[in-house]
């Protein structure tokens, strides 16, 4: 990992130009750790934009349930994170616009991410999350993609969301399976759009593609 963050600090100290990094992979990836290693290694000014805030909460769905085939077999299931129609898509792509213009936006505020002002004057714009996987218009100068195997996310998703969070283990679960496979068909191969992609399976930070 920090072989990496080195190599990405270099890219940003050798221009003079604004950079915006895209940092995206499903859940309990480890994006959200190695953005954060990012910014606390950068000497030049930046903002964050964690796009958790563009996700559509769930209650807002109701029982709405996609149908898909996996394997040959016709699944049904309530909607993840891992379909692009739970993302505020326009809404991403307007601010996103509005800071590569110079300009500032109010992040959406809550309870686990309070509201603040990001400058589009600043050095260095980090956009972190899944819904930056899903843009089509993806206008970004360096992207990096994170992403496990079923059973690391799984014992991850255990600690954070469960002992965390508070979530019901057997509920968790009972969705794992479900959201592997939504991962797996609408989100994992847009993979291949990141110049940088890494398997942080086992713990094991492992770079399968690299174009810096």
């Amino acid at each position: 990992m920090e072989s990496l963050i080195r190599q990405i600090n270099e890219v940003v100290n050798t221009t003079e130009d604004r950079i915006f990094i895209a940092i995206s992979g499903h859940g309990a990836s480890g994006k959200t750790s190695f953005a954060r290693r990012l910014c606390d290694s950068l000497d030049a000014d930046y903002n964050f934009l964690n796009t958790d805030t563009y996700i559509i909460e769930g209650h807002h769905l109701g029982n709405t349930y996609a149908e898909y085939t996996v394997d040959g077999v016709l699944s049904n299931f309530k909607i993840t994170a891992c379909m692009p129609i739970r993302h505020e898509l326009n809404s991403l792509t307007r601010d996103i616009k509005v800071l590569r213009n110079g300009g500032r936006i109010m992040t959406i505020d809550k309870p686990w991410d309070a509201e603040k002002v990001l400058d589009g004057s600043r050095k260095v714009t980090i956009i972190e999350g899944m819904t930056t996987a899903f843009l089509e218009n993806f206008d970004f100068d360096l992207s990096v993609y994170l992403y496990t195997d079923s059973k690391t996310e799984l014992e991850r998703r255990k600690k954070r969301d469960v002992e965390e969070r508070g979530r019901n283990l057997e509920s968790l679960i009972k969705v794992q399976k479900h959201r592997r496979n939504q991962y797996d068909l609408f989100m994992h191969p847009l993979r291949e759009k990141f110049d940088v992609i890494i398997d942080y399976s086992n713990n094991k930070f492992k770079i399968i593609k690299s174009n810096l």
